[in-house]
């Protein structure tokens, strides 16, 4: 598998071969995101040494934990309240790197010759990260973190089929002749053209696809024969081990929030936000007590606030006392 970034400190360097000037200008030009991140870490390259004092940064982070606006709670319903801040020139620069590090737009981008008659590109979108793909048809989909894409070069004239692990959010261009497939570990969804969102990671007891606008099938692999049609603000639940489905209305917003670099949740119970957690910030939450699992918030966040100032606003927003203790990439959650 190609290492995009070691590619791109060569090209900085000077020292890119032409096969390798060739992979990164496909992987420029494969999205807007890829090709506005280059730009951004090219500036930096160059811009490096005008960096200010760390100081600058420290007094920033400072800044931003004395305006955070803790929520008050209730045993059943927590509202957590956002977290803003304005940074200067060497906050913006640290956030760029750290977007491209920990939770930013980055993807790991190869071609892979499953045959000989036809080739597919997959993308693989390590944990904390995310990814916006421009499909041959012009169909757009992001990404989320630790997520993986395969799809043919180009589709060809009955279907175009892609195959998702992990979530994403999909754009499809319209085109009734040619349906749009999107296959997960347990069904398949059949797309003409609209907007919706697919979770299917293979951890999760759950795939969900939720429909923003629109129609789209789904088929179960294991019971092909029934049919779930969708309308716009409904989401589908598969249960991976029961094989029920179950459908329901759902607020949209709430399932493009990493779209737009925000962490929202609604009546989310702490154990599906810890997962949640888990894959933006790259680290493991281990409860010491699984009842804490089921307590509910409510609340957004913006992906770029400091993982730590978010955990400090749901232990002082919790009634009962929690409290956290950190070990490098492990975050063990317990009552006080």
């Amino acid at each position: 598998m190609v290492n995009i970034w070691s590619i791109i400190g060569r090209k900085f360097e000077g020292e890119v071969s032409p096969e390798e000037e060739k992979i990164l200008n496909e992987w420029i030009n494969s999205s807007t995101t890829n090709k506005q991140l280059y730009i951004q870490v090219k500036e930096l390259w160059y811009h490096k040494q005008d960096q200010t004092n760390n100081s600058q940064a420290i007094a920033a982070y400072d800044k931003l934990i004395n305006r955070i606006k803790f929520a008050e709670g209730t045993r059943s319903h927590i509202r957590v309240q956002k977290v803003s801040s304005r940074v200067n020139l060497f906050v913006k620069y640290a956030a760029i790197l750290f977007l491209i590090f920990s939770f930013g737009y980055l993807s790991y981008y190869y071609i892979d010759t499953k045959s000989a008659e036809n080739e597919f590109c997959t993308i693989l979108v390590p944990k904390g990260n995310k990814s916006e793909v421009i499909l041959p048809d012009g169909s757009k989909i992001w990404l989320n973190n630790n997520s993986k894409l395969v799809y043919p070069k180009k589709f060809n004239q009955s279907e175009r089929k892609v195959e998702l692990i992990g979530e994403g959010y999909f754009e499809i261009q319209q085109n009734e002749k040619v349906p749009f497939i999107v296959k997960t570990s347990d069904i398949n969804i059949r797309v003409l053209g609209t907007k919706f969102n697919v979770s299917a990671y293979p951890n999760d007891k759950f795939i969900e696809a939720t429909l923003i606008s629109g129609k789209i099938t789904v088929q179960s692999n294991e019971n092909p024969e029934i049919e779930n049609k969708l309308a716009p603000g409904e989401s589908l639940t598969y249960d991976k081990i029961s094989n029920q489905t179950t459908v329901h209305h759902t607020d949209t917003k709430f399932y493009t929030y990493w779209m737009k670099g925000e962490f929202v949740f609604k009546d989310e119970k702490f154990g599906v936000l810890a997962n949640r957690i888990e894959r933006i910030y790259n680290v493991e939450i281990i409860f010491e007590d699984p009842g804490l699992k089921e307590k509910t918030y409510t609340g957004d966040f913006k992906i770029d606030d400091n993982i730590y100032t978010i955990l400090e606003v749901f232990k002082r927003s919790t009634v009962e006392p929690i409290e956290y203790i950190t070990d490098r990439n492990k975050i063990t959650i317990r009552r006080k």
